[in-house]
């Protein structure tokens, strides 16, 4: 990874990140807004969010902007919401073309800056709310997007076990809200949850080119400080769930051939590269323990894998399984978790699972957004590591933490969707 990187202060709650890569053609411009989770404002959000780089009054509909973007050399502008932890992240990205490559001299960075505070700031309004035929469109995809989650059985399951396991916390609702949430905002009342946004939202931006661009850093100032900002007070990035006393079991049963599990261990263990090891080599890549046993050797499972969420401390293993395979496959699930513990794999596994990790971390600067995921991760840690500092680090990780680590985690949370009709058992 070789690139240089700075992070300044907009203000007390706006940070701007400037990466430089001189392999890139193109500037792009991240936008991230983050707030505290919360169910009742999410969806407005999250709509309104979908609707900023889409339109703007000058820009007036999607087809206008797409027109404008194309005259960028393929410019684009699109929207991310996503859940981070207990907190709501909505990323706005504006990319376009170097201008050392236009055809004409053209000030392509300068238009894209231009669109960018235009659609950010001077949107697409009717009267007192957002542009109807706009909003119907907009309104229309996150519905779908919805539908589309619930129709997804093997991430319905993963996000039920997750809405028991996290319950009364932040982290157990849905980042886009519901479908009746959705359809009970206004075009109005979303335009008035977008100016929450802007001056809620502790906010952080990343500026990804290859070559430093100081006008970028003035016009996003100038544009921030006209927003009167009283940003709500964010809770911390890494915010472990409480183990409960004893683990919760939820089952149900929808029309599907294939059955799915969810287990839900959560962690006391601090020490985020041993927990990602231990994480890859009993589940996440293709000759784990949980593979190379409960999917392959015993045959028990369709699919049978492990994820990490370093910011709720939660290790999720989940599964397709035949009924007649389910308590039998969650034995073998802990039983595999018990042979980690006690130190029961191999170092060529061990081994393995540490080339694996390094071949990922040096693909990072491969892209651009691997560069942000990069140096975000670093802001929510707390402290930066070169990709060589990180691969040393992971490096040192002995058996024995990988171990401890193993040995942090309890079962919390079980849910199990069992089967009552037929659906393509490949879902």
């Amino acid at each position: 990874m070789s690139a240089s990187y700075k992070r300044l202060q907009i203000s007390d709650t706006i940070g701007y990140h400037q990466i430089i890569d001189p392999k890139f053609k193109t500037n792009t411009i991240k936008v991230r807004f983050l707030l505290p989770l919360e169910p009742q404002r999410a969806a407005g959000y999250a709509l309104a969010a979908s609707l900023i780089p889409t339109s703007a009054r000058k820009y007036p509909s999607i087809a206008a902007l797409n027109r404008k973007m194309n005259r960028l050399y393929g410019g684009s502008a699109s929207v991310d919401v996503s859940k981070m932890g207990d907190l709501q992240s909505v990323t706005m990205t504006f990319s376009a073309l170097c201008n050392r490559y236009a055809l004409e001299q053209e000030d392509i960075l300068g238009e894209l800056l231009t669109v960018l505070t235009d659609c950010l700031f001077d949107p697409n309004l009717e009267g007192e709310g957002f542009s109807r035929t706009e909003y119907a469109i907009k309104a229309k995809d996150l519905l779908d997007t919805i539908e589309a989650d619930i129709n997804n059985k093997r991430g319905y399951a993963i996000r039920q076990c997750c809405r028991l396991a996290y319950k009364d916390e932040p982290a157990a609702y849905s980042c886009y809200g519901t479908k009746e949430e959705v359809l009970a905002l206004t075009p109005e009342s979303t335009y008035q949850a977008y100016l929450e946004l802007l001056r809620t939202a502790a906010i952080e931006i990343f500026f990804i080119g290859p070559e430093e661009q100081p006008q970028v850093l003035p016009v996003l100032k100038e544009a921030f400080s006209q927003i009167d900002r009283v940003p709500n007070a964010l809770c911390a990035f890494i915010s472990p769930s409480p183990l409960k006393e004893e683990s919760a079991l939820l089952t149900e049963t929808l029309p599907v051939a294939q059955c799915k599990m969810v287990l839900a261990f959560k962690s006391s263990c601090t020490n985020h590269y041993a927990m990602n090891l231990m994480n890859m080599l009993y589940g996440m890549t293709p000759f784990s323990k949980l593979f190379a046993n409960v999917r392959e050797k015993l045959s028990l499972c369709y699919y049978c894998t492990s994820s990490y969420s370093e910011l709720k401390q939660t290790i999720f293993v989940d599964c397709g399984v035949e009924k007649k395979n389910i308590e039998t496959a969650k034995a073998e699930i802990l039983r595999q978790l018990e042979a980690v513990q006690n130190g029961d794999f191999t170092d060529e596994l061990l081994e393995n699972t540490k080339l694996s990790i390094f071949n990922s971390i040096r693909s990072t600067g491969d892209t651009q957004s691997s560069y942000v995921a990069w140096y975000f991760t670093a802001l929510i840690r707390g402290y930066l590591h070169t990709t060589d500092e990180a691969i040393e680090a992971y490096q040192a990780v002995t058996r024995e933490q990988i171990m401890e680590a193993a040995r942090s985690l309890t079962l919390d949370t079980i849910y199990i969707m069992e089967a009552a009709g037929e659906e393509d058992v490949h879902e």
